[in-house]
């Protein structure tokens, strides 16, 4: 059960979540939920490389190989005018995901599907079994969904998980992604699952 949500440092929606993100440091937070029975609190800050990049490596190996390109990369999106990177916190101790969003358009994906001001791209990288999906995980991104969709300039929210990842679509599906179309990427086959303040299932 939800206690309070709060805002901390909250700069005002008028800027927008890009613009309003960007005037917080690595260490704030920025958006926070908490909830009883157990008690515990889920948090947003921005993404620190100091901090968190150790954690991405142990969630996915495989980056590590490529540990500068990977930094580079979160370095660039917090630079972005269009792009912003997450760490949400357990308790404001444990990360349990990282999660990019950023504008449709300035997104790879806007190559291959079709969209319109005020879509936005998410990409999740969970600190989770791959055959299990935890309550956590999906209050995670619920969190991050309702902190997201504060903004007005946000209509809908475009997620791409590749077809045969089940606890990445299962979780999406779970918080009120639909399924639109399939498309590919990279060289495999990805889903592409849209989210919208009417469909969304927030906690």
């Amino acid at each position: 059960m939800q206690i309070t949500c709060t805002t901390p440092g909250f700069t005002g929606l008028k800027d927008g979540l890009i613009s309003s993100t960007g005037l917080h440091t690595k260490t704030e937070v920025v958006y926070s939920k908490r909830f009883q029975h157990p008690s515990y609190t889920l948090s947003l800050r921005p993404f620190s490389i100091p901090q968190d990049m150790p954690a991405i490596y142990k969630w996915a190996w495989k980056l590590s190989r490529a540990a500068n390109t990977v930094a580079a990369s979160y370095l660039y999106a917090g630079s972005s005018d269009f792009a912003r990177s997450f760490m949400v916190l357990l308790n404001n101790r444990l990360a349990l995901c990282q999660v990019d969003i950023c504008t449709a358009e300035k997104d790879e994906l806007y190559d291959t599907f079709p969209t319109s001001s005020g879509d936005y791209i998410i990409r999740l990288l969970m600190n989770a079994n791959r055959k299990t999906i935890r309550p956590l995980h999906l209050k995670a991104l619920q969190t991050c969904m309702e902190y997201f969709f504060l903004f007005p300039e946000i209509k809908q929210i475009i997620a791409e998980p590749e077809a045969d990842n089940k606890l990445y679509n299962e979780i999406l599906s779970r918080a009120g992604f639909q399924q639109e179309e399939q498309v590919f990427s990279q060289y495999s086959i990805c889903n592409l699952l849209v989210c919208t303040r009417k469909s969304f299932i927030p906690e």
